[in-house]
């Protein structure tokens, strides 16, 4: 039995993170993605990590990561020849994702009504910073951008600091996220009504929306007017935040309702005496914090991560989870067990470990079908093979830059 869809054919015109992150999604579940670069190559694969630290367009672990499962093709949109080839991938593609700015592929001759009068059920997903219409449109975007304008990064960061962004790249994988969704799910009504459409996806509209806060935030702001903000943990009297232990760090989360098991956990006689005596009092006296803290890091400072969680929350509930390093994910036994990680094998890069798929299938679900291509490692096996390109016609076209 086949993949979910091993059947549908994606032609990938998207570069760094988002795009290909949605790619990646189709890909996993067993879509042939044809990932289309520029002869010069997606700007990811000057993206580090590279094994042994040494810079190789060929071995970004990023590139890598978040290419697998895709085939690869060069081509040259800017070329007239190369808008010509890519009209001939058209028929056998089911799906089309480009992030060029709005209107570039209409320039092109490639636009949405071009593309369905070729092919009635195509589905063309766009994903821009900001849209096709708009103020906006025409502006550059990237993950601090749209974290900033659509999400909550006003309300992120300690009160008395600047506001701060998520790390690395969270906000443009979510944007990724949401392309994949709603491109699916227009696939999924081409499949049963018979026509295609079009997909505008604004990066930035992915965060206004977000279940991170944002959300929540313009909620508060439509029925109070609260404009929201960042807050200080200072004041409160039970612990709450990262704490270090004696190999890293922990988070801990306590509530009133959670404190008779903080005391369980700590076993002090004086601090339970202490939360006796003012049982009310207690949890909300901002003095109450240093009482606990006196007991709590050489507590803290004795156990290790895991101790500090097994301990507090495995026996007694009290919410100590561990901050997980990335060696410390990579060996644990429950993630060993789930087979989160797997192994790939790439010409350049070498056996590498990755980070799976985060669902399981009863059949056929997430598989390892080929590792991330190289730049143009296709062009052969498509242009030649299916499209009928001589391989003297091949080299003309690699001479010309077209592929």
């Amino acid at each position: 039995m086949s993949q979910v869809l091993s059947n549908v054919r994606v032609l990938e015109l998207t570069d760094s993170i988002a795009g290909p992150f949605a790619g990646k999604l189709f890909a996993d579940f067993g879509a042939d993605v044809l990932k289309i670069e520029s002869p010069q190559g997606d700007p990811a694969r000057r993206y580090g990590p590279f094994p042994h630290d040494i810079p190789n367009p060929e071995a970004s672990g990023l590139f890598l990561h978040l290419n697998r499962n895709k085939r690869g093709l060069t081509l040259n949109l800017q070329h007239e020849s190369g808008r010509e080839l890519f009209l001939q991938l058209v028929p056998s593609a089911d799906i089309i994702l480009e992030s060029f700015p709005p209107g570039q592929m209409e320039r092109w001759g490639l636009g949405f009504e071009t593309l369905r009068a070729m092919k009635p059920s195509i589905v063309v997903g766009s994903l821009t910073p900001f849209g096709q219409y708009g103020p906006y449109a025409p502006f550059r975007g990237n993950d601090i951008v749209y974290y900033a304008t659509g999400g909550p990064m006003n309300a992120t960061g300690a009160a008395d600091l600047t506001p701060i962004k998520k790390t690395l790249n969270m906000v443009e994988a979510q944007a990724g996220n949401a392309f994949a969704g709603q491109v699916l799910a227009a696939f999924l009504v081409g499949r049963y009504q018979g026509e295609g459409q079009h997909v505008d996806v604004a990066a930035v509209e992915t965060q206004l929306g977000s279940i991170d806060r944002r959300m929540t935030l313009e909620l508060a702001y439509q029925f109070t007017g609260e404009r929201s903000g960042r807050s200080s943990p200072l004041g409160a009297a039970l612990p709450m935040g990262v704490y270090p232990c004696a190999d890293g760090y922990v988070q801990i989360v306590t509530t009133p309702a959670w404190a008779p098991r903080m005391l369980a956990t700590l076993n002090d006689a004086e601090l339970t005496h202490y939360f006796q005596e003012n049982p009310e009092g207690a949890l909300i006296d901002p003095q109450t914090i240093s009482r606990v803290e006196e007991v709590l890091y050489p507590w803290l400072m004795s156990h290790t991560k895991l101790e500090c969680f097994e301990e507090a929350d495995l026996k007694h509930g009290w919410p100590v989870f561990p901050l997980s390093t990335v060696e410390d994910v990579m060996h644990d036994p429950h993630f060993q067990a789930l087979g989160t990680f797997i192994q790939i094998d790439h010409p350049v890069a070498g056996l590498q470990t990755y980070v799976g798929a985060p669902w399981r299938q009863s059949r056929k679900g997430f598989e390892v079908r080929r590792p991330a291509p190289l730049l143009g490692q296709h062009n052969a096996e498509i242009y030649g093979n299916e499209l009928g390109f001589s391989s003297e016609a091949l080299a003309s076209l690699r001479a010309l830059d077209v592929i």
